[in-house]
């Protein structure tokens, strides 16, 4: 079976989604659902860190592998995510060099960093069986855009993550839920900095159009959408039918 990083890393581009509501069940039923990997978001999500471990273990259950978003640059919150099994780390709002460091340093056992060894659940260990987890950070800023080189170059980082929205609003453009000209340019030097660097490229798909326009431009692994997304959009649609059945009735 292929790793992450494999399947990550194909000709093909690989799709995911957002585990965001802390229920063991729904992260069951995205789980089996068939996306190629799942993140689950502790950042803007309704997990916190009683909810983690057992949506880690359920995912697992499902063959389907789980990255972490965490809630901030934070490498406690890091290194206890993959302590307790995650396939890798989403960190957001990654600014510069050094924040790319630190994110890859907790990451990292020495001598590559300074990771501390628990091995409680820890499947994803440097010299173990399992595959090295996945260090990837995020690039929603101007700021991070200005570093984008140095950010992408930094040792053991393994790949960029482009956060549209939040890129959106440092570039001030408001709300926006589709991808102007500015953005789509980040796509492209994103891509860029990554092919250069041997570097994963990913974002968040806004839609069907805009991952094919991702995909021609050349991102690896694309997420869309939420388990709570799916749940309101699903009701809605059934809410929508139901009331026009009994208008005509």
């Amino acid at each position: 079976m292929s790793t992450l990083r494999e399947r990550m890393n194909e000709a093909h581009p690989t799709f995911g989604s957002w585990v965001a509501i802390g229920s063991t069940l729904s992260a069951e039923l995205m789980g089996r659902t068939g996306f190629d990997w799942l993140i689950i978001d502790t950042q803007h999500g309704g997990l916190g860190e009683a909810e983690l471990l057992p949506v880690l273990q359920v995912l697992e259950a499902t063959g389907t592998p789980a990255l972490v978003r965490i809630n901030w640059l934070d490498e406690a919150k890091i290194m206890r995510a993959v302590d307790l099994g995650a396939a890798g780390v989403i960190v957001p709002m990654v600014n510069t060099a050094e924040d790319a460091r630190r994110a890859v340093a907790a990451i990292r056992y020495p001598p590559q960093g300074i990771r501390s060894f628990g091995p409680v659940r820890n499947y994803f260990f440097s010299g173990g069986a399992g595959e090295e987890p996945l260090c990837i950070v995020m690039i929603e800023t101007l700021e991070a855009l200005e570093n984008l080189d140095a950010i992408a170059a930094t040792p053991g980082l393994d790949g960029l993550f482009l956060g549209p929205i939040d890129l959106g609003f440092s570039m001030g453009l408001g709300l926006r839920l589709d991808m102007p000209p500015q953005v789509l340019d980040a796509v492209d030097r994103i891509v860029a900095a990554c092919r250069c660097h041997g570097l994963l490229a990913g974002s968040v798909a806004l839609g069907l159009a805009n991952a094919q326009e991702q995909v021609r431009r050349g991102m690896q692994f694309l997420t869309s959408g939420n388990d709570a997304l799916f749940i309101r959009r699903g009701a809605t649609q059934e809410l929508e039918q139901l009331r026009q059945m009994g208008a005509g009735a």
